[in-house]
C-alpha cells in the first residue's frame, strides 16, 4: 500500500453532483476498497478526512472520444486527462484505429494511424482486439480505458484497402452525399460469396473480446469504402447485443443536416442506437444548422431511435492533413498516394476540386482562408504551429502545392486545426441533454488544446462564465449518460455500491491553460481525482497512482449483451 493509500477515505462539506442531472446536494461521501462505501447528510468516520468546504464532488469524467491508443504506451500516467478530471477514456475512434489488424496489413495500419493515434517503437505485437487490450493492461495505465471496435479495421480483414462493395451484398446508390457510392457492376474481386456474413462475423468477434460498440469514419479510408447495405447489416448485428454505432458522419460542413439524416436511418433499419462522434456545423455558410440536426435528433426520438454524441468545445476541428484533399487523392496505400501527389497534373485537379462546394467533405473550403489551416504536427517537426498560408508563403508556392509538397515530405504524417465552426452552434449542442463531452486529443508537436483542456474549459467558459449549462447538467453529460450509453452497471454516478472514479473540484478556480500556441499547459482546478478509489491527483498534482481499469463489454454489462439500465430504481 503506497503513502496515498489507505484503507477508507471520506469526503465531508462536499456538493455532490451525483450524475443524474439532479441538483447537488451537500453530503459526506466515505471511500473503501475501491467502492463508494457510503453518503450521509452526516460527517462520515474514515481512515482519511478530506473537508471540501464546499467544493463539487462527481462522478469521474468520461473522456468519449480519444485517440489515446498507443499514447498510453508511453504515456501511461495520462496526466493531461487526469488534471481535466478524466477518468476513462473511450479508444477504437473514426473506423479506424489499432485492432484488429491482418497480419499482412499490420505495418501499413501503422503507418496510416500514426497521424490520429502515435507510434509504438516496435511492430505490433497484436492481431485482434483481446491481444490490443492485453498489451495496453500490461502497461498499467492511470485511467479507465473502453475500446470501440473500428469499421476500417474490420473491412481490412475482407478487402484490404479495396474501395468495392463486399460480395453478398445488394449494391445501391448512396445518394449524392460523398459522390462516390453509385451503382456499378461487380468487379472482378466479388467472386467469394459471404463477404458480408463474414464481416459481421468479424464484428461479433470484436465484441466478444471487448468492445463496446462499432466506430466508422466516412472520411477515412477503408471505412469510407462502406455501401450502406454494409452499414445496415452491421447495425443490425449491433442490435442484437443492444449495442450501438459510432460515427464520423460524411460530411460536417455543407451536407451535415443531410449526411446526419443519412446515418439515423442506417442505424433504424439496422435497429441499433446511434451515437455521433465529434458532432459539429462546419463552414460560415452553414453556421446556425445545429438547429436542424437537433430536429432530426427529436424526429428520430420520436419514432422510438436513441441517438446520442459527443462534442468537444472548440471552434477549431483537429485530424489528419490528409483529410483536406479529394477522396479520389486518398486512395490506394500511403506510397501510391505520396506518388500521386507528386503529379503536377494531379496537384492543378486538387487545387479545382478545393476550390468549390462539391458532394464531399471539402474543409479546406469549409475553412474559407489558407490562414485558418493551421499545422499542429509534423513528423519531421518542421512548420508545426504555422498555418497553410504561412507554409506557401516560405516555400513560395501556391497553398495546394505547399500542402502536398508537405505531405510527401512528410510521408503524410501531419495533422492540422482547422477553424470552420460558430460559438453559437457550439452553445446550441452543449445545452442538449443527449451529448457528452470528449476530448477528441491528437497528441504530438503542438496539439489542438482540446487534448489537454477540453473538460475543463466547458467548465469554465460554458458552466461558470455563460451559464449555457448547469453543472448537475454537466456532471451528467460527463459522467452518467456516457456511462448509460457504454452500459457501465455500477461507474458514472456517485452512488453507493459504485467503484470510486470521483473528481473534486472548485468551480470558480478550474481553468483551461492550454492554447493553439503553447498547448501542454495543464489544467488547474482539479483537487482530487479517485481511479478506483485510489488518488491520482491531489491538490491539483499527479501522486503517480496508475490504478486504471481496461475495461471488457462482456464484464462491465454481465453478459453478451449491453443491459438495460434503470439508474431511477438504483436510487
Amino acid at each position: 500500500m503506497t503513502e496515498l493509500s489507505a484503507a477508507s477515505i471520506a469526503f465531508r462539506d462536499a456538493r455532490v453532483l451525483d450524475g443524474s442531472g439532479r441538483p447537488p446536494f451537500t453530503a459526506s461521501v466515505r471511500v473503501a476498497d475501491g467502492r463508494i462505501d457510503a453518503i450521509s447528510e452526516a460527517p462520515l468516520a474514515a481512515d482519511r478526512v478530506v473537508d471540501l468546504d464546499g467544493s463539487y464532488l462527481a462522478p469521474g469524467f468520461i473522456d468519449m472520444h480519444a485517440h489515446s491508443e498507443l499514447r498510453l504506451f508511453e504515456n501511461p500516467g495520462a496526466r493531461e486527462k487526469l488534471t481535466q478530471g478524466i477518468t476513462t477514456e473511450v479508444l477504437g475512434q473514426d473506423g479506424v484505429s489499432v485492432a484488429p489488424v491482418p497480419p499482412n496489413l499490420t505495418d501499413e495500419w501503422a503507418e496510416r494511424v500514426k497521424s490520429l493515434d502515435g507510434t509504438l517503437g516496435e511492430t505490433w505485437p497484436w492481431h485482434t482486439v483481446s491481444g490490443y487490450l492485453e498489451a495496453l493492461e500490461s502497461v498499467e495505465p492511470a485511467v479507465n480505458c473502453a475500446y470501440y471496435a473500428p469499421h476500417g479495421n474490420i473491412r481490412s480483414m475482407l478487402a484490404g484497402f479495396e474501395d468495392r462493395p463486399l460480395s453478398g451484398e445488394h449494391v445501391v446508390a448512396a445518394g449524392p452525399v460523398t459522390g462516390q457510392r453509385l451503382d456499378r457492376p461487380k468487379s472482378d474481386h466479388d467472386t467469394a460469396p459471404g463477404e458480408l456474413d463474414a464481416i459481421r462475423q468479424e464484428l461479433e468477434v470484436a465484441l466478444e473480446e471487448g468492445a463496446f460498440g462499432m466506430s466508422k469514419g466516412m472520411i477515412y479510408p477503408p471505412s469510407s469504402y462502406a455501401r450502406d447495405d454494409e452499414l445496415v447489416a452491421l447495425a443490425d448485428t449491433l442490435a442484437k447485443r443492444d449495442s450501438f454505432m459510432i460515427s464520423h458522419v460524411w460530411n460536417e460542413t455543407d451536407r451535415v443536416v443531410e449526411s446526419i439524416d443519412r446515418y439515423l436511418d442506417i442505424c433504424r433499419r439496422g435497429g441499433c442506437h446511434a451515437h455521433v462522434s465529434h458532432l459539429k456545423v462546419g463552414g460560415q455558410q452553414n453556421w446556425g444548422d445545429s438547429e436542424a440536426v437537433l430536429d432530426l435528433f427529436d424526429d428520430a426520438v420520436d419514432r422510438g431511435q436513441r441517438v446520442t454524441f459527443d462534442q468537444y468545445p472548440y471552434t477549431a476541428g483537429s485530424t489528419m492533413l490528409t483529410a483536406l484533399l479529394p477522396p479520389w487523392a486518398r486512395q490506394g496505400d500511403s506510397e501510391a498516394i505520396r506518388h500521386r501527389l507528386n503529379s503536377a497534373a494531379v496537384r492543378d485537379r486538387i487545387a479545382a476540386d478545393i476550390s468549390q462546394p462539391g458532394d464531399w467533405e471539402n474543409l479546406a473550403y469549409a475553412a474559407g482562408s489558407w490562414d485558418n489551416i493551421l499545422i499542429t504536427r509534423t513528423g519531421s517537426g518542421r512548420y508545426q504551429g504555422d498555418t497553410i498560408a504561412d507554409i506557401a508563403a516560405e516555400m513560395d508556392r501556391e497553398p495546394v502545392d505547399a500542402m502536398c509538397e508537405l505531405l510527401v515530405a512528410e510521408e503524410l504524417d501531419v495533422t492540422m486545426a482547422d477553424f470552420v465552426m460558430a460559438e453559437t452552434d457550439i452553445e446550441r449542442f452543449l445545452a442538449d441533454d443527449r451529448g457528452t463531452f470528449c476530448t477528441d486529443g491528437i497528441f504530438g508537436g503542438k496539439p489542438h488544446p482540446r487534448a489537454i483542456g477540453a473538460f475543463s474549459r466547458i467548465l469554465e467558459r460554458y458552466v461558470r462564465e455563460r451559464n449555457v449549462l448547469s453543472p448537475e447538467l454537466l456532471a451528467y453529460k460527463a459522467a452518467g449518460n456516457p456511462a448509460d450509453i457504454l452500459g457501465l452497471r455500477d461507474r458514472g454516478y456517485v452512488r453507493e455500491g459504485y467503484i470510486a472514479d470521483l473528481v473534486a473540484f472548485d468551480l470558480d478556480s478550474v481553468s483551461a491553460n492550454a492554447t493553439y500556441e503553447n498547448p501542454f499547459q495543464f489544467s488547474d482546478g482539479m483537487e482530487y481525482v479517485l481511479v478506483g478509489g485510489e488518488i491520482a491527483v491531489r491538490d491539483g498534482e499527479l501522486t503517480g497512482e496508475r490504478n486504471g481499469d481496461v475495461l471488457r463489454s462482456y464484464e462491465e454489462w454481465g453478459g453478451a449483451t449491453r443491459p438495460e439500465l434503470d439508474r431511477a430504481a438504483d436510487d
